[in-house]
């Protein structure tokens, strides 16, 4: 995804704006307060934005490609970790979605999107996830190589996306001690079924 050049002030509301929506959502957020976390007037705003929508867009697709480096990051420090795949990923998501104001923005917007853009949401979180997928399916292949058919790395590839998807919405609703608990069940399921099929 090529994110827009934008000038610093733009900047400075999108980094304003990703922590008022992920707390706010679409609805309940106020142009008027993301300006002055932004140290401007709502009329500044408007000269970077045009409307409530065009805002929102950009900073969700901002976030969504620091959230697809965070992924890219999390296979490849499984790999130098010497962890089983998809470990390290579904390991830290818990902190992430503490520390990341990108994160649960794209959450909340993924779960909860706004009716006038959904379309955008949708494409980009289903990229998001294709992703999170793809970087599955090249852990496991150079885990297991060539024993690892194309069906079976499909397969579980399937399995770890519905894995991940099923820990977001652990971070969503439930507190830590369950995400803990489902993470850990999860994956070790996981990791019995890739032993029982090599």
């Amino acid at each position: 995804m090529q994110l827009k050049d934008l000038s610093p002030s733009a900047v400075r509301v999108c980094d304003a704006a990703v922590g008022h929506f992920a707390e706010y959502g679409y609805d309940a957020s106020s142009l008027n307060e993301i300006a002055q976390l932004a140290g401007m007037r709502k009329a500044s705003l408007y000269a970077h934005f045009a409307n409530k929508d065009a805002l929102f867009v950009e900073v969700f697709e901002r976030a969504l490609a620091q959230e697809t480096a965070f992924v890219e990051h999390a296979f490849e420090q499984e790999a130098d970790d010497g962890l089983a795949p998809g470990h390290w990923l579904a390991l830290h998501l818990a902190e992430r979605y503490c520390g990341s104001a990108q994160l649960r923005f794209v959450l909340r917007t993924a779960f909860l999107p706004p009716a006038s853009i959904k379309p955008i949401v949708t494409s980009g979180f289903e990229q998001y996830l294709d992703g999170i997928r793809e970087g599955f399916c090249q852990a496991l292949q150079a885990r297991h190589g060539r024993t690892a058919g194309y069906d079976r790395v499909a397969l579980y590839a399937d399995a770890y996306q519905g894995i991940i998807d099923s820990l977001y919405v652990e971070l969503m609703y439930a507190g830590p001690a369950a995400y803990e608990r489902r993470a850990a069940a999860l994956l070790r399921v996981l990791e019995d079924s890739l032993s029982l099929n090599r």
